[in-house]
């Protein structure tokens, strides 16, 4: 964790101990990585369920930015599994949160079938052996590829 903060913040790219509610610049994107594929069931508690609301707002509000982008709202990207989402059943808690882009890690989570969007798996850590012994098919990566898209 501590690596991945210090390559964010030598590529300037800011780190947000919460979000601004005065002043509120407009994003292009927003990456949900809140909670881990361990996340069971219960509705998340504070502070967690308030930076999950206001993620669903911003994705609501209209984009105001020089950046070129198809969508009038900010692309809300959640990796593995969406934020306050049971890694199982999905959004069980009714949060209403709904990202635009899912990229799971390793091999898609039960919840990713109730998710409608862009989906993307990353990395190639799983052994065939694991992969075969538990039935899960992974994706065909082109080349040395570590992300593919399923459809």
């Amino acid at each position: 964790f501590i690596n991945l903060i210090q390559q964010c913040k030598d590529m300037n790219i800011p780190i947000l101990d919460e979000i601004p509610t005065q002043n509120r610049p407009r994003y292009d994107v927003i990456v949900d990585s809140i909670f881990g594929f361990s996340f069971r069931g219960t509705a998340p508690r504070e502070p967690f369920a308030t930076a999950i609301q206001q993620m669903v707002q911003l994705k609501q509000s209209p984009l105001l930015s020089s950046v070129s982008s198809s969508s009038d709202h900010p692309i809300l990207i959640s990796v593995d599994v969406p934020s306050g989402w049971d890694v199982d059943g999905g959004d069980l808690t009714g949060t209403g949160f709904h990202p635009d882009v899912l990229v799971s890690l390793t091999a898609p989570k039960l919840s990713a079938k109730k998710f409608r969007g862009r989906h993307f798996v990353g990395g190639r850590f799983l052994p065939p052996a694991i992969a075969d012994k538990y039935g899960i098919r992974m994706p065909c990566y082109p080349g040395v590829a570590q992300v593919v898209e399923l459809s």
